[in-house]
């Protein structure tokens, strides 16, 4: 199915893919499909409804809800357990339970919270009707300590009790614990939980994609074409809790491969009214100078005017002004008579970077509740971050074909191609934005309880790229000192015609290019559940619809100016030199800093005046189109059962997924210029089925130990699904997506055994398993035959016969699925106050978490040897194998102070191709990955009460300051790039009240 796209014109005349009014006519159909899902989920509970058994009408309700003596905050998660019994249940969101199908007769009710002192209250039920048992717990806390403490562990005891009494397996850190950290955004705040060391959303080195970002419970759009959701643009001053889920059940969404991060924003909590005021600024040090200084302001509100009604309203402002430093160098393998095959550099670079971002929050909720039996709830998000990264860099390009011996370029008879220096500085503009809405209710009626919700959620992002070159003239020679590779120095060779390092009179201006990138997603969300209890649990089923619309692409403008212009004749900051890493050496300096929004303003004046190539634009933004449609649609059943100690839960879960993909099929001529693009689209659809096991065995009443299976699913990238075809004749290539990857579906197996501790901590040591089939990845081929269908179209309907290819000896690049994957790992952690301590040590804490994480993965690659036919398997992408979390916290009084060190193994960037190694001893082919180095950072916060409502807060970061160094195959003999980043101090003021 082919279909004409229009292009409507964007900022400077660009085209983007809009299908209005099939996206229109196409939610109708979809919505209307939703509609029938939950008709059909009503008609289901009616039945259940009416076939209910009459030994209902011999039991009764218990209702009521559980609240802090203290402050009247509700308490979420409270076990309501009827004595000598298994009937019981946990307090809501809201502190509120409902216990049913409680026999008529006397009972005496038990009621604990982790931090507090439990308390047993006997009860009455009447045949047929309602009784009510409201609490107040009084907490356990140590009375005396200040009041910070007890709002800490306040905070964190909700958060565990949650964690303690559901029935799978989750991490959830409170906005008080986030507190004693540094980190200002969501991002960081997850690396501190166990397996989250991997960077962003990224759980178990499974990859960011992989995991379902939700806020508040709606799904978050994306904001990449990686379907990755940038969670580092969420100030951490918004977050009441971060929940990071590591089974799902079947009420869940399936496309949850890795688990799902759910971002829950500062709410009213009990019936007081609260405010949270934040200021504060700092600096990151080295880099002060051109990036400024930080900002941070948040206000978070929250009231119930009326004992039905509660609102909570956050804002937040934050500037995160940083910096960087990095060396590059890039090598190539050259033979030589004299020494045989050697490593030569192929590319020399210094950068100094420096970003400033702005981020700007703001959320809503409010919850109302006309009666005992129904609560409504309205919650928004929203949230931009405007990013402006400059970029300055000096760079010695080398002609490999210029070396006469491993450390030395020319002298050559012909000279035409020597080296250059290049002053390139770059200006990087990104806007963020993510908004989400949910509109909701739960009805808590007699049988079963139900509840539904709609939502929004909206990701979207431009970049701006402004790129400039300068170069001198092509008459130079090098010599190169490799004796330290990390701090290599290349000096003007006695030969060359240039030997001095030129003045800015001399950096002509060669070129200027000019990108522009969007991506839009917005995901639209329903979901209608129904819960119903019987004496040994509660069964639970319904039905859900997610219709995603994205669309994204790019665009190139490069081109030449109608006069040559030089460094001189750019707007310069005064006196303004870089010597990276403070090395004095002409070639580690930057001599010139230019002000790149002066720039920006000259190139948006002359725009008219410049020689942009038409034929690069359209093949930019011919080969970036994507425009997808996916709906998921899915209907689940489960429930649980408790005997005593043991409890399981089971059930099932089904999704139907239709996907349309558009894009453009474009050919390049043997000029490289463009020959033309036609539509090209596809459509897939299928059914998977989800099948979900958890047990969960009490050894007390604190410790569990628990045993899940669970299946979920990860959908390959839009790039990767898009029919987007390049043909380029120039260089005899064809670059295309593949519409028909399989998903990738993961088998997985998790055990953990956890113990808690009452005065608020715990203690755990878990294990996991992920068998993955259908793994993506990028697959490079020589072209030799093509099988032709009996339409006469190349690959994807049943073979007729082979015939030679009109691309016989073109190099194809794609994307495959793999054979399989696997996933594997442990985790441990323990936090707790240190009070069974004598004297002063009993004033410390301890938070700790281990994760060990290694993959394999099966990417197409072969033994470098023909004659071997083994299969060589991969680590996944950016996991790294050891992550450490430890932090030692102290408090006495009104003083409170906590140093932390996060600490993680090197991972794998990239893969790379089959190479030559000829500094290694073997002198053999090898698969050159690209790695990152360790990550370490060693934090400390403090915080000093000035008064009830006053406290003094300060962060400092990056106390190491350890260069990061990135490298090839070996860390000693290619190392490629090495970056060092500043300190950062922090300080300000918070009210509370």
């Amino acid at each position: 199915m082919a279909m004409r796209k229009e292009y409507p014109e964007s900022k400077k005349g660009v085209m983007s893919t809009t299908l209005l009014s099939r996206r229109v006519w196409n939610a109708r159909l979809h919505l209307l499909k939703l509609r029938g899902l939950v008709a059909r989920g009503l008609a289901i509970v009616l039945l259940v409804t009416v076939m209910a058994n009459d030994a209902a009408a011999q039991t009764g309700v218990i209702y009521g809800e559980v609240l802090d003596a203290a402050t009247g905050e509700t308490l979420p998660g409270a076990s309501v357990v009827i004595e000598g019994t298994t009937h019981g249940t946990a307090t809501d969101i809201d502190g509120r339970y409902t216990l049913r199908a409680v026999p008529a007769g006397d009972h005496v009710l038990v009621f604990s919270y982790m931090g507090y002192i439990s308390q047993e209250f006997p009860i009455t039920v009447v045949a047929g009707e309602r009784v009510m048992q409201n609490v107040d717990l009084q907490d356990d806390m140590i009375h005396g300590e200040d009041i910070l403490i007890v709002a800490q562990q306040r905070g964190q005891a909700r958060a565990l009790t949650r964690q303690r009494q559901s029935i799978n397996i989750r991490n959830i850190i409170s906005a008080e614990q986030m507190d004693s950290f540094v980190d200002q955004d969501v991002s960081g705040a997850l690396s501190r939980i166990a397996g989250m060391g991997h960077g962003g959303a990224n759980i178990r080195g499974i990859g960011p994609a992989a995991s379902n970002i939700t806020m508040d419970g709606q799904r978050m759009g994306s904001t990449g074409s990686d379907r990755s959701v940038n969670l580092g643009t969420i100030s951490a001053d918004m977050v009441q809790e971060l929940d990071v889920i590591k089974v799902i059940t079947p009420d869940m969404d399936a496309e949850s491969m890795s688990g799902v991060i759910n971002v829950s924003t500062r709410r009213p909590i009990g019936g007081q009214r609260t405010m949270n005021i934040r200021v504060g600024g700092g600096y990151q040090d080295r880099f002060l100078r051109y990036a400024g200084g930080d900002q941070r302001a948040s206000i978070s509100y929250g009231e119930s005017p009326t004992d039905n009604f509660s609102y909570g309203l956050n804002l937040s402002y934050q500037r995160v002004p940083s910096g960087n430093e990095r060396n590059t160098v890039s090598w190539e393998g050259r033979t030589f008579d004299d020494v045989g095959r050697v490593d030569v550099v192929s590319d020399f670079r210094n950068r100094f970077q420096y970003d400033v971002r702005d981020r700007y929050g703001a959320s809503l909720q409010m919850t109302f509740q006309p009666t005992e039996r129904s609560t409504y709830h309205v919650q928004s998000m929203f949230n931009y971050q405007d990013q402006e990264t400059t970029s300055h860099t000096q760079r010695y390009t080398v002609r490999t074909e210029r070396y006469t011996s491993q450390i030395q370029t020319g002298p050559m008879q012909y000279v035409a191609h020597a080296n250059t220096i290049q002053y390139e500085p770059s200006l990087d503009e990104r806007g963020t934005h993510q908004y989400t809405v949910q509109v909701g209710a739960r009805h808590l009626l007699d049988r079963f309880d139900m509840e539904y919700y709609v939502g929004w959620g909206h990701g979207r992002l431009r970049r701006d790229d402004y790129s400039y070159v300068y170069r001198t003239a092509p008459m130079r020679d090098w010599i190169f000192n490799l004796d330290d590779r990390r701090h290599i120095t290349i000096e003007h060779a006695p030969h060359s015609e240039q030997s001095l390092f030129p003045h800015a009179g001399l950096m002509d201006w060669d070129s200027k290019v000019y990108r522009i990138t969007h991506h839009r997603d917005n995901e639209f969300t329903g979901k209608l559940d129904f819960e119903r209890p019987y004496r040994l649990g509660k069964i639970k089923f319904g039905a859900s619809g997610i219709m995603s619309y994205r669309t994204g692409w790019g665009e190139r403008f490069s081109g030449s100016y109608e006069r040559t212009m030089t460094v001189r004749e750019m707007p310069l900051k005064p006196n303004a030199r870089w010597n990276v890493f403070e090395r004095e050496h002409e070639s580690w300096g930057i001599p010139w800093i230019a002000d790149l929004q002066k720039m920006k303003d000259m190139f948006e004046a002359q725009f008219p005046n410049y020689q942009f190539s038409r034929d690069a634009w359209l093949i930019e933004v011919e080969n970036s189109i994507y425009d997808t449609e996916e709906q998921t649609y899915g209907t689940y059943v489960m429930g649980n059962v408790d005997f005593n100690r043991f409890s399981i839960l089971g059930g099932v879960r089904v999704e139907h997924y239709r996907n349309y993909y558009f894009g453009r099929e474009t050919r390049i001529s043997e000029e490289g210029r463009y020959m033309g693009a036609g539509d090209v689209s596809s459509s897939t659809d299928f059914t998977n089925i989800f099948p979900n096991l958890q047990m969960l065995y009490a050894l007390g009443r604190m410790t569990n130990i628990r045993l899940a299976y669970s299946r979920s699913i990860g959908r390959p990238t839009f790039g990767q699904l898009s029919p987007n075809i390049q043909r380029n004749y120039r260089n005899e290539t064809i670059r295309e997506g593949n519409p028909n990857l399989d998903p990738m579906l993961s088998n997985n197996l998790d055990f953990i055994i956890e113990h808690y501790f009452m005065n608020v901590g715990q203690l755990s040591l878990g294990l996991y398993y992920k068998d993955m089939s259908n793994f993506v990845y990028q697959h490079t081929e020589i072209i030799r035959t093509e099988i032709v269908d009996d339409a006469g179209n190349g690959g994807n309907g049943i073979p007729d016969e082979e015939e030679e290819s009109p691309y016989e000896g073109w190099r194809r690049t794609t994307f495959l699925n793999g054979e399989e994957a696997t996933a594997y790992g442990i985790e441990t952690s323990w936090q707790q106050r240190l009070e069974f301590l004598p004297g002063f040590l009993g004033n410390f804490g301890i938070y700790a978490n281990y994760a060990y994480a290694m993959s394999a993965a099966d990417i197409g690659r072969r033994h470098p040897d023909p004659a071997i036919s083994d299969t060589i398997m991969v680590r996944l992408r950016n996991q790294r194998p050891h992550v450490v979390n430890a932090g030692l916290s102290y408090v006495q009084g009104r003083f409170n102070s906590q140093i932390t060190y996060q600490w993680g193994s090197p991972s794998i960037s990239s893969y790379g191709s089959l190479q030559w190694v000829p500094e290694i001893h073997q002198r053999h082919r090898e698969y050159f990955d690209a790695y990152r180095d360790a990550a370490n950072n060693l934090s400390m916060t403090v915080r000093y009460r000035i008064s009830s409502n006053f406290r003094i807060w300060a962060d400092a970061s990056n106390m190491l300051n350890n260069r990061s160094v990135a490298y090839n195959f070996d860390r000693d003999y290619y190392p490629i790039s090495q970056t060092l980043s500043g300190r950062r101090f922090n300080m300000g003021l918070r009210y509370t009240f």
